[in-house]
């Protein structure tokens, strides 16, 4: 929002009603507009009040005693004055700006929209007021609308960066992504030095799948401001995309070094490291899949050709002495839901958690569970008061390495001859694994140890293909066990 005053002229007349005001009411308000210029805002506010009660139409009075209420922090006194200046003086596109500036700043969106639109009428030159109309359209979620007002104010004032910065951002939102890209190229011809323009243009290389050009753009943000943790993030991430390893493992380290993201850091550096946890942050992994959550079953089904929720249905399907149907089924890390559709006619009532925020909200969508929790799956199940009967864990422990806790757990909340379906990296060799994916890969000697730890049966097993890795397939191992 550009808050930038354009005062009026207070050589015009003061008074709106064409008659003018008492001389010394006038004299009190240039005392007051004195002070108020060498920042003596409480005697400024007294005359500027005092010119008022002594001339009720004294349109400048109003409008300055209006500016000093707002650099004040007292928006709502700012938004009556400069109300009362707008009734005074409509046809005042200056007052019209400075009170929609006003009704931005205290929420009041469609209000300040309404004055901008006002403003622009009455002069169609006024390219703060086309600025900010777009800007109000943004935090609306009216992206033509803002992209529109943006496109008038970066013509009438082509040589301002922040408009072109703004509506690279609106149509990025819009996902208009080559417009994005356009905006942003203008933006950083203008201000070459700033590096949020950089981060922003990486971020829609990124999705336009341009990953070298996004990954230039990210270095020149860095070099600019060596401090920009979530440039030195996604940098990071396009390095291990291009298996940059030891740059990516500089990116990480960084981070360590600016506080920024550093559960996460920590995890992804171990990984790249060699260094084997117990277990993923939940912090990383709440992250991760919220920011995969717009288009994750696509990518999932089509990019990643992902089948395992389907394949641990068909070994449930195939245990001859299991039941056919299951009256209680927990769905663990649910994500967006594809358990709970593939399992909903062998079930009737159908629990889902998830740690993602958007995934659970996605997985709502979709209508197919009678209860939905955000939470870590080990509290989830501590607290847990009715045992289910079947517990489907898709891809959900290869966040985890060490099981124990889990098993013990699930022991607690599985019903008498219940089921437990679940996916497994597959490792060669002994116990479990932190790869430089970030995931957990488990020999089936771990899994046979655990599970009989914890009075569980293995009751059969399979080794698939869990999904594609840059055009690669992950080998895994599905399971299925029983009481």
């Amino acid at each position: 929002m550009n808050t930038e005053s354009c005062p009026v002229q207070t050589n015009r007349q003061a008074a709106a009603d064409g008659q003018p005001c008492p001389s010394n009411a006038d004299d009190i308000f240039h005392r007051a507009l004195d002070l108020h210029q060498q920042g003596e805002a409480d005697p400024a506010l007294s005359l500027y009040q005092q010119a008022i009660d002594l001339c009720p139409q004294h349109v400048d009075a109003c409008f300055y005693l209006a500016l000093l209420h707002r650099a004040m922090g007292a928006a709502e006194e700012a938004a009556f004055w400069f109300g009362r200046a707008h009734t005074l003086l409509p046809d005042e596109a200056t007052i019209a700006y400075e009170l929609g500036i006003t009704r931005y700043s205290l929420g009041q969106q469609q209000m300040a929209i309404e004055h901008f639109h006002k403003v622009l009428a009455l002069d169609d030159t006024h390219w703060q007021a086309a600025y900010n109309l777009g800007t109000a359209h943004l935090a609306q979620g009216n992206m033509s609308e803002a992209i529109n007002a943006y496109h008038r104010a970066a013509q009438l004032n082509p040589q301002d960066a922040d408009i072109h910065f703004n509506l690279g951002l609106a149509c990025k939102r819009a996902g208009r992504l080559d417009e994005a890209r356009q905006s942003y190229l203008c933006a950083m011809e203008i201000a070459p030095d700033d590096a949020e323009v950089h981060y922003n243009l990486a971020l829609v290389y990124k999705k336009l799948g341009n990953k070298a050009e996004a990954i230039i753009s990210l270095e020149i943000a860095v070099a600019l401001r060596p401090e920009y943790g979530a440039a030195h993030g996604n940098l990071g991430v396009l390095y291990l995309d291009q298996d940059k390893v030891d740059e990516a493992i500089a990116c990480y380290k960084r981070l360590i070094e600016l506080d920024h993201n550093t559960v996460s850091a920590r995890h992804i550096l171990a990984a790249l490291t060699g260094e084997t946890t117990d277990v993923a942050p939940s912090s990383y992994i709440a992250e991760l899949f919220d920011s995969f959550s717009d288009h994750f079953e696509e990518r999932l089904l089509v990019d990643l050709e992902y089948q395992t929720p389907w394949e641990l249905k068909n070994l449930l399907r195939a245990d001859p002495d299991g039941p056919s149907r299951f009256a209680r089924l927990l769905d663990l890390g649910c994500g967006t839901g594809l358990v709970g559709q593939i399992f909903q006619e062998i079930s009737t009532y159908r629990v889902g958690v998830d740690l993602s925020p958007k995934m659970v909200e996605a997985a709502a969508a979709k209508k197919v569970y009678d209860e939905l929790t955000v939470a870590e799956i080990v509290a989830f199940l501590a607290q847990n008061q009715e045992p289910f009967d079947l517990i489907v864990a898709a891809d959900v422990f290869i966040y985890v390495g060490e099981l124990d806790r889990i098993f013990a757990t699930l022991a607690k909340g599985i019903a008498q001859n219940g089921r437990i379906l679940f996916s497994t990296e597959q490792l060669t060799g002994q116990g479990y694994r932190l790869r430089q994916s970030g995931r957990y890969a488990h020999a089936f000697s771990y899994i046979e140890a655990v599970a009989a730890r914890h009075g569980f049966r293995i009751l059969a097993t399979q080794s698939a293909n869990i999904r594609k890795e840059k055009g690669k397939w992950i080998a895994g191992d599905l399971y299925l066990l029983g009481v």
